[in-house]
């Protein structure tokens, strides 16, 4: 069974290899594993994209609906195998009532990023003025996207206090710009696309478009996460234990 932190206590987890096509053992991480588990468990990722559209009909259920979605993409790259109505419909109801008021925060912060730059489009004639409209505006804007993601993949694959997982999320948002940038890249890249292609992406937002951009920002918030926390405790606990044997 995945193995989540527990009491603010972190534990690593089971990276036991699943076989793939032809005995073939799967690439062990990175890219080349990210690619070659959405091969090879490309329909259900389309299934959990279908879920999440429809258990994010109602706005409300939206944020509890990513971070279903988001523990699913995890899984799939992480322990190559998975029980997707199971695990998507018990991530769902253990987030529904966690994930609300955070995912209200960083709605409101992007539209305050969204009011500001439309204060400073409106205001172009004042020069500094509406510069500072305009960067106060990107940078709650690009602040609300990443940490969000930072968080919601977060709370989907940690027991964590929704507090920590924010702090931890803005820390990531500033202190790794490279991989924020990736975030960012990501989420306007496929937005920017799914807007010119209207209306074919309108037919394709319920099955794919969704999962395009969470499973490899997923990979890379995950990632990202096993190096600065899962790692760093794996490494405390056995210092820990071997200092307590020498008693």
């Amino acid at each position: 069974m995945p193995k989540r932190l527990k009491g603010g206590q972190m534990k690593l987890f089971d990276f036991s290899m699943q076989k793939e096509g032809k005995g073939t053992p799967a690439p062990s991480s990175g890219w080349p594993r990210a690619g070659v588990m959405a091969l090879t468990f490309f329909w259900r990722l389309v299934a959990a994209n279908f879920l999440f559209v429809v258990f994010s009909l109602p706005l409300i259920t939206l944020p509890a609906a990513l971070t279903a979605l988001n523990r699913v993409c995890v899984i799939i790259y992480r322990d190559g195998n998975i029980f997707l109505w199971h695990e998507f419909w018990k991530e769902f109801r253990r987030s529904f009532a966690r994930s609300l008021v955070p995912g209200i925060w960083f709605a409101l912060l992007l539209f305050g990023g969204y009011f500001f730059m439309s204060l400073g489009s409106s205001n172009s004639g004042l020069g500094i003025v509406a510069i500072a409209f305009w960067s106060i505006g990107i940078l709650m804007a690009m602040t609300a996207l990443a940490a969000g993601e930072y968080f919601f993949v977060m709370i989907s694959v940690l027991e964590i206090r929704d507090i920590d997982a924010c702090k931890n999320a803005l820390i990531f948002c500033f202190a790794k710009p490279g991989t924020s940038l990736a975030i960012l890249v990501i989420v306007v890249v496929l937005s920017v696309a799914a807007a010119m292609l209207m209306p074919l992406s309108f037919f394709l937002i319920p099955f794919i478009w969704v999962v395009l951009a969470q499973y490899p920002i997923c990979y890379i918030v995950y990632d990202l996460i096993e190096k600065m926390i899962l790692v760093p405790h794996e490494q405390q606990q056995a210092e820990t234990h071997s200092d307590e044997s020498d008693f």
